[in-house]
């Protein structure tokens, strides 16, 4: 949901950005916004992505107990040990396996649209 909301919220305003402010042509303002859009959705889903990992791969101490009791409980005492920044650990590696798939995502969708538009759909 997050990775979607930073995705969607900024592709659009990217657009309007290139296109109008910038002045780029078509492709490269599917592709500048597409980049843009990769790294808001990395910069929204890493938080979420960071604490279900955390849940995942939490181990039990010597008494059988785990140090976490769910991802609200993860995420507080994340936040209280490490604080927000902490959430963005490996902040460039996420980007670099999220972004291109947003990328990608955006790109084939621009080019099903003008598909569609040629055949008068």
């Amino acid at each position: 949901m997050a990775l979607n909301m930073g995705m969607l919220a900024s592709y659009d305003q990217s657009v309007e950005f290139f296109k109008d402010s910038v002045g780029l042509g078509e492709a490269s303002t599917v592709v500048a916004a597409s980049s843009v859009s990769g790294f808001f959705a990395a910069a929204c889903s890493l938080p979420f992505d960071y604490v279900k990992t955390q849940i995942q791969k939490m181990q039990p101490d010597a008494e059988g107990k785990y140090p976490y009791t769910g991802s609200l409980d993860c995420a507080a005492k994340t936040l209280k040990q490490g604080g927000p920044f902490k959430f963005y650990t490996e902040f460039p590696v996420y980007c670099v396996r999220i972004a291109p798939h947003v990328m990608m995502t955006w790109i084939f969708l621009n080019q099903i649209q003008k598909l569609e538009k040629s055949y008068g759909l």
